[in-house]
């Protein structure tokens, strides 16, 4: 049954745009590039491009075709697929999973955006590393600048949210990801004439194929599923806004290939960067708010490099918030019959409300991401990954799936990566983030 009121994307590009914009975020910029250095290189591009082909695109499928065919979110689409059976659990724990991870997030953005600030008043130039140091100190221990943040960053938001399908969400994401890929080509240009760009691309592209061991398979692996938003049901949610006529296949592919590519991208970005002035590559935060300041503090042009490198994060990290608020916002409208100002500014407020705990101490923002990424995740993305592979019939798949992908080929293959490989990946996904493997 189709919701009129929910909207729809214009188009498949709309929507490609949009789920693209979903999975890119903060972690293609300070992690992929780093792991990808500490794992092999090229050697670990090369692994990770078949995690995602044969893990991260079977699931990305598996939730885009859930949505599609109920045009529901999370807890609506398990609920009419199998109604009154545990199922909804899915649905619900992906729900809980965006708050979650908004909550933090959000805090996390807003560093991006004081750092946007920043750079606009250049205040690393001239400065020192420790001096640069100190703001992120300053800023980390400044709750209510963080709390303000926050705050700006739930209003950009809930103001694309709230404008709704085609006019919020998508018109949204066709302006900030083509200038995010202009931002990002910019600065590769840019970062390619600097003197450490031989040992950056080197650190990154050099294969060393003796460090590619299971830990970089369980790596990679877990790389492919966070990075695409899998397990919390933004994928099944903007699925829901999909036609009928859209090759789930091509679009699956085209969001993975961007969503890689960005991270690929990233990496030519930081590390000539962080490698001609002799720093330290790390991961996490300490990356983007501490080692690539002190570069731009000594890069000739480092204030517009600065800022078009935060602005570029800016993006990154809006167009992911963008769709976790939709998550909840689809299921209030859907099944509480919520008008979608009523929902977006509701469901913000409590995100924003839930985030302040993260913003008042680094501690509860551990935990939260502990929660989220060694738990809520995985078992949301193995419970969709079982669903889709067990729990739908052969037919339901079948059926779905052929409405513009008639080919027998690409589904048999599918089907076998959802019900055999992709539930024993993320049993082991979930294994090495409890440290068990």
């Amino acid at each position: 049954m189709q919701f009129p009121s929910r909207g729809n994307w214009s188009g498949a590009v709309g929507f490609v745009l949009a789920a693209m914009g979903s999975a890119v975020g903060l972690g293609n910029v300070w992690r992929y590039p780093y792991i990808t250095g500490q794992y092999g290189g090229a050697a670990f591009i090369l692994l990770y491009i078949g995690c995602v082909l044969a893990i991260g695109v079977p699931l990305l499928m598996a939730e885009f075709l859930i949505g599609r065919k109920t045009q529901r979110n999370p807890v609506g689409a398990f609920r009419a697929l199998r109604p009154g059976s545990p199922w909804v659990l899915t649905g619900w724990l992906g729900i809980v999973a965006g708050f979650v991870i908004l909550s933090y997030y959000g805090v996390v953005a807003g560093w991006v955006l004081h750092y946007v600030y920043l750079s606009a008043i250049n205040a690393f130039a001239g400065a020192s590393p420790d001096q640069i140091a100190a703001m992120f100190a300053a800023l980390s221990s400044n709750h209510i600048l963080q709390i303000f943040w926050l705050m700006i960053l739930m209003l950009l938001t809930i103001g694309v949210v709230v404008r709704g399908v085609s006019s919020g969400i998508e018109t949204g994401n066709k302006i900030m990801m083509p200038l995010l890929f202009v931002l990002l080509l910019g600065l590769m240009v840019y970062a390619a004439q600097t003197p450490g760009a031989a040992t950056g691309l080197d650190f990154l592209l050099h294969p060393k194929w003796e460090k590619l061991g299971p830990i970089a398979v369980l790596e990679a692996l877990g790389q492919a599923l966070f990075s695409l938003s899998l397990g919390m049901g933004a994928m099944i949610t903007y699925g829901s806004y999909l036609s009928r006529d859209t090759s789930l296949v091509k679009c699956s592919l085209f969001v993975a290939a961007g969503d890689t590519l960005v991270a690929i991208l990233a990496g030519f970005v930081v590390f000539p960067l962080v490698f001609s002035f002799g720093l330290e590559p790390s991961v996490g935060p300490g990356l983007i708010f501490q080692t690539m300041p002190i570069a731009f503090a000594q890069l000739p042009g480092g204030y517009w490099v600065a800022l078009a490198f935060f602005v570029l994060l800016t993006f990154a990290a809006l167009t992911s918030t963008i769709s976790l608020l939709e998550v909840a916002c689809a299921y209030f409208i859907d099944e509480q019959g919520w008008s979608r100002r009523r929902a977006s500014w509701t469901l913000g407020g409590a995100i924003f409300l839930l985030g302040i705990p993260s913003a008042l101490g680094g501690e509860f923002l551990d935990f939260m991401d502990s929660l989220a990424t060694n738990y809520l995740l995985p078992c949301g993305a193995l419970l969709i990954a079982l669903f889709t592979g067990w729990g739908l019939s052969h037919n339901e798949r079948r059926t779905e799936f052929y409405l513009a992908d008639a080919s027998t080929v690409r589904f048999r293959g599918w089907s076998i990566l959802i019900r055999f490989v992709t539930p024993v990946a993320l049993v082991l996904i979930f294994l090495h983030q409890l440290r068990i493997l």
